[in-house]
């Protein structure tokens, strides 16, 4: 399995995302968070099942939420490019496709 580094705005999106969640009713937010695990570890193993998207990437839908990871496969790991929540506007991390700055998980 690849390890996953992700785009700062994509680690941002989730975590405000989470507390979000947990505001409105205290306990959803982890299971975002899990949902989210969940769909990364599926992008793990098999990173090349993702829908995919332009510009060279790919997206895996996080269950029982609104959301998609965005990620473009490397030969040495995956870069999240967003955690997207489905109803924003397409596209709007397209500049972020490039791992110039990255954080690992």
């Amino acid at each position: 399995m690849k390890p996953v580094r992700y785009h700062p705005e994509a680690r941002a999106e989730l975590i405000e995302s989470a507390l979000f969640y947990d505001d409105r009713q205290p306990g959803v937010g982890g299971r975002f968070l899990k949902a989210v695990e969940e769909c990364e570890q599926r992008a793990r193993v098999h990173p090349a099942s993702g829908t995919p998207s332009e510009p060279e990437t790919r997206q895996r839908r996080v269950a029982k939420f609104p959301f998609a990871l965005v990620y473009r496969e490397y030969s040495d790991h995956l870069f999240v490019v967003a955690v997207a929540h489905l109803s924003r506007k397409p596209g709007y991390w397209e500049n972020r496709i490039e791992p110039s700055w990255v954080d690992d998980v």
